[in-house]
């Protein structure tokens, strides 16, 4: 019998699933939304927006914190910060992406890692609201699978033996994320990569230079590369 697709495991049901509706049809619920459009339309309705600066903390982490965000220009970073100060970058997050949305995330710091536009959420408040309606819930779970596979491909490149092989994964993830044709904008500084990579600034350079002289990457612009994607897929997945 073949498998149902994440799509079809959820069902396409109309109306309320909360326990008990009635007398709350004051609020804003979401209990009739019929598909994913009036869904979007909804979510920016329980949202604040934000614009950020590059390199602003939007939030400081901790147990505390209750809000998650959705980028919707820019990318923002997480940061683990240990106790002697040191950062690691654990995820990036792009347009279209949440973070916050699990608690762990919750506890990290965020910042800009360019000029970023946020929908800001109380993240509680949202989980509630995905129990009243299957759209909303498919939403937040495709979110939720999303930022795993970024967390397990983090992984992966880490695991990457030579600084070559790993920038090139990190471009890799650029290019599926932004990338047109051979052209992939890099929005975040040498730090942040040397950060989220496990590498100093100074081994991204000469990263840089390595595969510059390869002729895998080309420097248009300071942000900007133009790069030979076959050759770059090939060093990623563990190639010379």
């Amino acid at each position: 019998m073949p498998r149902s697709s994440d799509t079809d495991a959820l069902p396409d049901a109309v109306g309320c699933l909360c326990s008990d509706p009635r007398g709350r049809r004051d609020e804003d619920l979401p209990c009739d939304l019929r598909d994913e459009e009036e869904t979007q339309r909804f979510l920016l309705r329980q949202a604040g927006r934000r614009v950020v600066a590059a390199d602003a903390v939007i939030s400081k982490g901790g147990v505390s914190e209750r809000r998650c965000f959705r980028v919707m220009e820019g990318v923002a970073r997480l940061v683990l910060i240990d106790v002697d100060g040191r950062r690691q970058v654990t995820r990036f997050a792009f347009p279209g992406d949440y973070f916050g949305l699990s608690r762990s995330e919750r506890e990290l710091v965020a910042e800009a890692a360019s000029h970023a536009v946020l929908l800001e959420f109380d993240a509680g408040r949202l989980q509630r609201l995905s129990d009243c309606n299957p759209h909303l819930a498919r939403q937040l779970a495709t979110a939720m699978r999303s930022n795993l596979g970024q967390a397990m491909e983090h992984v992966v490149l880490l695991g990457r033996k030579t600084p070559r092989q790993r920038l090139a994964g990190f471009l890799r993830m650029l290019h599926r994320q932004l990338g047109l044709g051979d052209v992939v904008p890099v929005p975040m500084p040498r730090t942040d990569i040397a950060d989220y990579v496990g590498l100093t600034p100074e081994t991204v350079s000469r990263a840089f230079a390595d595969l510059r002289q390869r002729k895998v990457v080309d420097h248009i612009d300071r942000h900007l590369l133009r790069v030979d994607l076959p050759a770059l897929v090939m060093i990623a997945d563990g190639g010379a």
